[in-house]
């Protein structure tokens, strides 16, 4: 009996060896696939991505660190003169830039919402007249667009092809500039607050 035993220990310690055996191969064969795919370059088109890639993300990075801080959040013109950020907004905007600059004349610190950096204002004077807001988007290849209200007119600037392409940036500007800002001093008919206990 002891025997019999023994050689079933024996055949079962085989069949394991067997399957570890087994399992070792294919885990070698994969890893020896995964190394040679890790091997193959990359096309230059494909380098030039991934660089152009990263560069966006330790941007997205910079910027965020620098202007959601304090005392960060106060300096509006130090974001609005970064050189990717002023040659978006360049482009973006193009030879409506100085309107927008004098729309945002008169402005606060820089806000934090949706996942950009906003920098809104009015031109002097002229606050529900003459507003403006410019929306900087650190991970959006996109990175910056901007509105114009004057004379009851908004005007977006953006690579989006469409208003719901905008960010929320954008279109909850937009939102309030055409209720006259009363949504954010005005309690809507609709809504009820219920006081903290």
């Amino acid at each position: 009996m002891n025997l019999n035993r023994a050689r079933g220990i024996a055949a079962l310690r085989d069949t394991r060896w067997i399957a570890m055996a087994s399992m070792a191969s294919i885990v070698g064969l994969w890893l020896v696939v995964a190394d040679e795919g890790a091997a193959q370059t990359q096309t230059p088109a494909q380098q030039k991505n991934i660089e152009q890639a990263k560069a966006r993300e330790a941007q997205a990075k910079a910027l965020l660190a620098k202007y959601t801080a304090a005392p960060g959040r106060d300096d509006s013109e130090g974001l609005l003169k970064e050189p990717a950020v002023r040659a978006e907004l360049q482009r973006v905007v193009g030879n409506q830039l100085p309107k927008l600059m004098q729309n945002t004349n008169v402005r606060g610190s820089i806000a934090y919402d949706g996942g950009s950096l906003v920098v809104s204002g009015n031109a002097p004077h002229k606050g529900g007249e003459e507003e403006g807001v410019i929306c900087v988007n650190p991970y959006s290849p996109g990175l910056v667009e901007a509105a114009i209200f004057s004379r009851g007119k908004i005007t977006v600037f953006a690579a989006a092809e469409k208003y719901e392409y905008l960010s929320l940036c954008v279109k909850d500007w937009i939102t309030q500039v055409n209720s006259g800002h009363r949504d954010r001093t005005t309690q809507p008919k609709n809504v009820s607050v219920v006081r903290a206990g």
